[in-house]
């Protein structure tokens, strides 16, 4: 049960970042406290934090899946090299 959740979810997951990579921030071009702005009014955001890298933030765990917690992210933005920008969305490593 829990390997079918977790390929529904990476499927979804994979399927939304394609469908929404015109829609991605890139990180480079704002500061941590305007990304984590965007992120919070939003709920959840793909930022770009590199050529070809990105991922999704969320503002909190009502964003994420089932079996899911927030983990905080940081990443580098116009005005540091690892700024706090909201969370992302991880599989509880006390599972098993």
């Amino acid at each position: 049960m829990k390997k079918l959740a977790l390929t529904l979810t990476l499927l979804a997951v994979a399927s939304g970042a394609q469908a929404m990579t015109s829609n991605t921030i890139d990180s480079s071009q704002h500061s941590a406290s305007q990304l984590q702005r965007i992120i919070q009014q939003q709920g959840s955001a793909i930022v770009s934090t590199g050529p070809g890298l990105f991922d999704r933030y969320v503002a909190n765990g009502s964003h994420c899946g089932l079996g899911q917690e927030t983990r905080a992210a940081f990443v580098a933005t116009a005005d540091s090299n690892n700024g706090f920008v909201g969370y992302t969305c991880v599989f509880d490593s006390d599972e098993s």
